[in-house]
Order: structure tokens, then sequence, then C-alpha cells
């Protein structure tokens, strides 16, 4: 694939060259290059492309589409990114700066489940017949809203494009999409494969640029009855406060401050791999990733020598390196926060056991943004490397003395998304991870369970639910029938 020289928001399925007047470079992280211009949609670009999502959702070849075939043309879009993956790998990898296994190995076939996921959902939608009332008939029902908006996050634009979509496709909805500003070209190229696989013109649209504008107007835009945002906590409380106005249902996952704990009688071994995965993976650029590791005192040096050792073999750099674990922070603005935290990470009883600051990326990388894997010891509940959000590669690893105070401190801090208990004992392990105030937890096992188990953010974390069933019902609004079926039932006050 050639480099793209400009990235342009879809309607009905074409490029709109005369979205707006302005735009912006689209960088990739790894190199620090310019590789793209991507167009900021006016306010009437907006209006334009949401339109023709209602129009699109309105017409009667959609309205009267039978679930198993919306479904069919989700099989046709997963086959599509398979079919494609090369091509797809490269986009992500500009896009992001990806390592190229991860891309291969986890990404695309990730997104390729849920679209199939959903495809085989999409028939299996439920309501319900209620008895108890000889003289009416109770029936609850489950429609599509409509236009959903879609709003992307820049850690994961392509999957989480598919999350938005494959449900939204499958309750019969129109979605339109917003990539982050920074990393557009993966949903731009989804939105082509969705009408490759011949999902009508203007079912799935994008519109691109900043989320102070393009975003605002689409989440306020009238047409749209629901949105999906994955984001920043702040932005989040921004998107809710907005919606509320308009009385739209807003399904939210935003940030996550997740524990990782860690009992003695673990298999420590396992423990210590899972803990980097879910640590550093994406450079730690991943809501759901256990940053925080609370690790039982008694074998706490243990455990943190184990870290350091398997933290050394990590290979940071060209992400078209098959060799390569870890590519770069996405954005340069993260990247200068990410930078902020290591460089406060250490002092009040703090170590750096490994990494801390900037990593030196040789030849065509080298002004890219790295960050070495860094693992904090001697960390407590109210430092800022335990209690806030980094989103970038720093392990913070806490020590606890009982079960009761691995859970407060584990529940210490405002977010709610995910945790992990690693324990032998079953008992222990059920007890822990029903304490953890979270939406998901893993028990001696990391980052499973997609995308046929539901994530429902916990605090601040988020509201609603997504993947899973629970995930497709959420792109779905209730309607409840009543259907008097007896002409003798008394009714009203008699004046007849």
């Amino acid at each position: 694939m050639t480099d793209p020289t400009s990235v342009l928001p879809i309607i009905d399925g074409v490029e709109v060259t005369d979205a707006g007047p302005t735009s912006f470079p689209v960088v990739n992280p790894a190199t620090g290059s310019t590789i793209a211009s991507e167009t900021e949609c006016d306010a009437a670009a907006v209006d334009r492309i949401v339109t023709s999502s209602q129009r699109a959702f309105e017409q009667k070849s959609w309205q009267t589409m039978a679930a198993a075939e919306r479904g069919r043309l989700l099989l046709k879009l997963a086959d599509l990114v398979e079919e494609k993956s090369d091509e797809l790998v490269d986009i992500e990898l500009q896009d992001t700066g990806k390592p190229i296994s991860q891309l291969r190995a986890g990404e695309i076939p990730l997104t390729a489940a849920i679209i199939r996921f959903y495809a085989g959902a999409a028939d299996k939608v439920e309501g319900s017949i209620k008895s108890g009332v000889p003289s009416e008939v109770l029936m609850q029902l489950y429609e599509p809203y409509g236009v959903v908006a879609g709003i992307l996050p820049w850690n994961y634009p392509f999957v989480n494009a598919a999350l938005k979509v494959a449900p939204g496709i499958a309750a019969g909805n129109a979605i339109v999409l917003k990539p982050a500003q920074e990393t557009p070209l993966g949903t731009v190229a989804f939105a082509k494969l969705c009408t490759e696989a011949g999902i009508p013109p203007g079912i799935v649209n994008v519109v691109l640029g900043s989320g102070s504008k393009t975003g605002q107007a689409l989440i306020e835009h009238p047409a749209v009855k629901k949105i999906s945002f994955t984001g920043s906590t702040s932005v989040g409380q921004h998107i809710q406060s907005t919606a509320t106005s308009q009385m739209k249902m807003v399904n939210l996952e935003c940030g996550g401050k997740n524990a990782m704990v860690v009992f003695a009688d673990a298999d420590l071994e396992r423990a210590a791999e899972a803990a980097l995965l879910s640590a550093f993976v994406n450079s730690g650029q991943l809501c759901v990733s256990c940053s925080r590791l609370l690790i039982e005192k008694s074998v706490a040096s243990e455990f943190e020598a184990m870290l350091v050792e398997r933290a050394k073999k990590i290979t940071l750099g060209d992400p078209k390196n098959e060799d390569t674990l870890i590519g770069p922070m996405i954005t340069n603005g993260q990247y200068e926060i990410a930078l902020k935290y290591l460089a406060e990470s250490g002092g009040e009883g703090r170590q750096i056991l490994c990494g801390g600051g900037k990593a030196e990326v040789n030849g065509a990388c080298a002004n890219g943004f790295w960050l070495q894997p860094t693992i904090v010891s001697g960390v407590k509940p109210g430092m800022q490397v335990h209690d806030e959000e980094i989103f970038g590669p720093v392990l913070s690893v806490v020590q606890f003395e009982s079960e009761a105070e691995a859970v407060r401190i584990a529940n210490s801090v405002d977010y709610g998304l995910s945790g992990s208990v690693w324990t032998r004992d079953g008992s222990k392990a059920l007890r822990v991870s029903k304490a953890l105030d979270t939406g998901i937890v893993w028990a001696n096992t990391m980052l499973a369970g997609y995308p046929q188990i539901s994530l429902s953010p916990h605090k601040l974390s988020g509201t609603g639910v997504e993947l899973g069933m629970e995930g497709l019902l959420a792109y779905l609004k209730r309607k409840s029938i009543v259907i008097g079926i007896d002409d003798d039932a008394p009714m009203g006050w008699g004046l007849g």
C-alpha cells in the first residue's frame, strides 16, 4: 500500500472532498513523520453525513431486512477483514505504530471474531410475553434506536470500529463513526470494507476531525439517538452531560487504574508473565490493563526480581520487526503526559526497578514516541502513580499483608473497569473476584473472554455495557405492547 496523501470522511460509501476548510496532519508515531492530511468536518458536513445515515436507516429495504440477512452482511464483512488482513495491518502500522506481530495475531483476528459473534447474534434477540392477566396479552419487544454515534479512541481504533458497528448493525441501526483525530486511517478503511461487504450506503458513515468541533456537532445532532463512546473519563463525562439535555442514551467505556492481585500461593511464574503483558502491551495504552500490581509481602522481593528479569527480555523498537513486542506511544500528547509521570515516579520511598525514561531507538524510528517499560516499587495508595491513570508503560508495585488489605487497596481508586486475581485457592479467587468493584475480573488468566463476555464499567470507568449479548441489547430500545383480548372486560368509568 502507498502512503495516503489525504484522509476523507465517508458518506453513502463515498469519500467527501468538500467537508470543511480545515485539515490536520496524521503522524506515524513510530517515526514521527507526517503520512497524510486529514480533513476536519465542519458542522454542515456533520449534518449532511448524519442526515445520510438517517435516510439510510429509514429506507424500506433496511427497515424490512431480516435480522439473519443483516447477520449475513456482517459475515461477509468478517471475511473481508481476514482476506485483506495484510493491507489492514499495513494501515494500522502507519496509523498506530503497533508491533506487526500484535496486529497479525491479535487485533485483526479479534476484529473478525467480534463481527462474527454479532453476525450470529443478530437473529437471537428475544422478546417476551407475560402471563397473569386473562383479558390482555402483554408483550415486550426490542427496536433499533435509529442513528447511533460511535466515537472511537486512538489506542485501538480498528477493533473499536468493529465493536460499535457490528452490534449496531446486528440490531438494525445506522451508525456514524468518529475516529480519534490522531488515528483516522483504520476507521475509513473499515467503512470502505462495510460498503464492499454489501452493507447499504449510509448505514456506516464516517466523520473526521477534532472532538471539540466535529465530535461536539455529532453528539448534539438531534437525529443521533444513542452515543457509544470509548476514551478518557473527562471526555466521557462531557458527553454524558451534553447527552442528558437531549435525553439520549449513552454508553461510555472510559479510564481505568486496574489492580492485579497476586497472593503468595499463586503460580508466580505465570503471574509474572501476565503482569508484564497486561501492563506493557500496546505500551500500556489499554484501558483494561492492570497498571497496579498488588503483591503479598512475603513473596514481594522474589516476584519483583522475576518481573525485572523478564522485562529485560522485552523487545522495543521498529513495529515492522517480527520480534518487536512493544511499539511507541501512539500520540505525542500522551507521550508527553507519560514522560511527566515518569519524571515524578521516583522518590518518597519509591524505587524504579527498570526503565524510567525515554527509550533510544535507532534508524527510521529514531524520532518516534518511545518510552522504556517501567516498573516502580514501594508504591502506596495516595501516590500519583497509584491513583491516576498514566496510560503508558508504567507498572506500579504495591505490597499487602492480608486479603482484606488487598481488596481495600484495589478498590481505593476512582475507577472500576477491570481487575485480576492470582491464587491456587479457588474459594479465595472467587471471593476476591466478587469483592473487587470492577466490571470484569480475570482469575489466573489475563485479557481473555472476548467477545462472548460483557464488560460493564463501574465508578468513573463508565456506564452501560459492551460485548456479549448484553452489548447487542445496548443498541436496542425496549418497547412494551398491551393487547386487550376480552371485549367484556371492565374499562373506564362505565359511562356508556
